[in-house]
């Protein structure tokens, strides 16, 4: 079984294609270009590159966010139209998540900390048990010091993540020696591992609706809340590419 996964979610996008034995390829997509410009490009580089076709694929993994609303909506929106082309299953999956698989199989907590600008942070706290990656804290966008102030700092937490440099003083200064911050190439999730969290749910047959599937902002954007302040909170916002 072979997945193309697509993460569209922070500044450095990735295409990859994974089996059930092995990472295929794996492309990251520069942060010079936009997503719109590099992705389709990068779909069928990867393809061609390993002799693939996108109908061999058993299925499109995607992250949802939360992360760039604009990259979000590029990816998913991409992952839906080629998973209703070749009339693929398709997967939505955390990023915030797929940040934390990328430590597997850790001894300590894992908490992926994304920069949402604003002096807040997408945030979330999981753990590994028994081989499979658990919600201990649910994913919220939050100011960095709620963030810490929800977190038990007895516990030993393993920070991940660009906000987690960006806030690492303040990380620093309230955990101490229990704060460990994962290797700097593990701050960006990565669309291998989207792909591979995507594997484990098209194999227990979990997908999601090609029709439904939108991604996770986890707040109103910008053009939302400048919308309802001229408008009105009953006014119905809709987006220009809709």
């Amino acid at each position: 079984m072979m997945v193309l996964g697509i993460e569209t979610a922070t500044r450095a996008a990735s295409v990859a294609l994974v089996s059930e034995e092995e990472i295929l390829a794996e492309y990251i997509l520069s942060g010079v270009k936009s997503h719109a410009e590099q992705l389709l490009r990068g779909i069928d580089q990867i393809l061609s590159d390993t002799g693939k076709s996108l109908t061999e694929c058993a299925g499109i993994a995607v992250s949802v966010g939360p992360g760039s609303f604009t990259g979000l909506r590029i990816g998913v929106s991409t992952a839906k139209a080629l998973a209703w082309a070749a009339n693929l299953p398709i997967v939505g999956i955390s990023t915030l998540r797929a940040m934390a698989a990328n430590i597997p199989h850790a001894a300590y907590p894992i908490c992926p900390v994304l920069d949402a600008r604003k002096r807040e942070v997408y945030t979330a706290l999981y753990k590994w048990v028994e081989g499979e990656l658990q919600a201990v804290i649910p994913e919220q966008v939050v100011s960095a010091a709620d963030m810490i102030h929800q977190l038990d700092r007895s516990l030993k937490i393993i920070f991940i993540g660009n906000g987690s440099r960006l806030y690492q003083g303040m990380i620093q200064e309230q955990f101490g020696k229990q704060a460990e911050f994962s290797p700097q190439s593990h701050d960006c999730p990565r669309a291998s591992t989207v792909a591979s969290l995507g594997l484990k749910r098209l194999l227990a047959q979990q997908f999601d609706l090609v029709q439904t599937l939108v991604p996770t902002y986890l707040r109103p954007s910008d053009a939302e809340i400048n919308w309802s302040q001229k408008h009105g909170s009953r006014s119905v916002y809709l987006p220009e590419n809709n």
